[in-house]
């Protein structure tokens, strides 16, 4: 039987493993049967229709010594992950590429994986998605993800990364190119994309758990939050905005809703976009800083200065109308993207493991 190997790496989030269940259950339909690697595969709400294997550790560093360990780079991610240093990527590589000759694919699927797509490049037919962050556009140089400017350091850390990738994997292609696998889809839309401008052939489908009735929300709805229980902020606003914790379907836990106050997760992020539903976003890492920068430059979210105050919760919520009427409207010049293109990744996947 055709087998078809879904691997995740890198990052958190619950986004990486639902995409790759979605995936899974159309190739099992059309013949393929899935196996997964995963960094988690603890994670509620997940339903899997295949082999579960737990994917090669990367090692993790810090970024600096004296205590920048901010991302300004796509490279700086994979220096984290001991991209920088020949020997050990050359045991993670060689880790990936044995699970590979153990599960024998004739299709990668590889959401946030980058040695992954490394190890198989040239061997096997290898398809990459992921959001905007964790797809990086086939550049030469690829763009600051942080205010410029970029520290001298990281220009380094770039280096080193790229000699390092060269001298373990023979290949002599740009990383941008290299990391792309064979295809690669973004779930996400252009306007989210932090690396949008620098892409020239970008394939956007936006995203997987879509279409989204209309009229899901309510203004006379009351309110959802979707936060880390351990979040210092998290009594504060629970406690004074009083919204309703579920975690779930986001088609049920939408409905009737009036505003959802969340972490700017992508998925939870484009949902409530693309379903007119006004947002205020805490983000807590650089890639939810992105998304929650796209949502607030579209209007349709609000996210509170620090520091964060009972009062201060407030004054957002008075804002409330004008967000509510962008996002209406922001739901409506988006509605090309509240349908379901996984159909086109599961094509290109066909042909490319038959």
């Amino acid at each position: 039987m055709t087998r078809a190997l879904l691997a995740w790496e890198i990052g958190g989030g619950q986004g990486h493993l639902h995409l790759l269940a979605a995936i899974a259950q159309k190739l099992q339909a059309s013949g393929i049967e899935p196996i997964f690697a995963l960094q988690n595969a603890q994670i509620k709400g997940a339903n899997l229709p295949g082999k579960v294997l737990q994917a090669p550790g990367a090692m993790i560093r810090s970024l600096d010594d004296k205590g920048d360990n901010k991302s300004y780079l796509f490279t700086d991610i994979l220096y984290i992950f001991g991209f920088s240093t020949a020997l050990t990527l050359s045991f993670h590589i060689k880790a990936w590429q044995n699970l590979v000759d153990l599960v024998k694919p004739s299709l990668i699927v590889a959401d946030y994986a980058p040695a992954l797509v490394l190890a198989a490049k040239g061997k096997i037919p290898t398809i990459v998605v992921g959001n905007g962050f964790s797809v990086p556009p086939s550049v030469k140089d690829f763009p600051p993800i942080r205010p410029l400017p970029v520290p001298i350091a990281a220009i380094h850390r770039q280096a080193e990364v790229e000699a390092s990738v060269k001298q373990v994997t023979g290949f002599d292609a740009p990383l941008g190119y290299l990391l792309n696998g064979d295809r690669s889809f973004i779930f996400s839309i252009p306007e989210l994309d932090p690396y949008n401008v620098a892409r020239t052939q970008a394939e956007y489908v936006g995203i997987h758990s879509a279409p989204f009735p209309e009229n899901l929300g309510n203004e006379r709805g009351g309110a959802w939050a979707y936060l880390a229980q351990d979040w210092h902020h998290y009594s504060l606003v629970v406690d004074t905005l009083k919204p309703e914790c579920i975690f779930g379907d986001l088609k049920i836990v939408l409905k009737e809703k009036a505003l959802a106050i969340h972490h700017a997760g992508f998925i939870t992020s484009v949902a409530c976009l693309l379903a007119g539903i006004p947002q205020i976003v805490f983000p807590k890492d650089m890639e939810k800083w992105h998304t929650a920068k796209a949502l607030l430059n579209l209007g349709v979210a609000v996210s509170p200065d620090e520091p964060l105050t009972k009062e201060s919760l407030l004054n957002v919520i008075a804002l409330l109308p004008q967000i509510t009427e962008n996002a209406q409207q922001q739901a409506k010049r988006f509605a090309h993207w509240n349908q379901n293109f996984l159909d086109r990744v599961v094509q290109a996947c066909l042909q490319l493991a038959y």
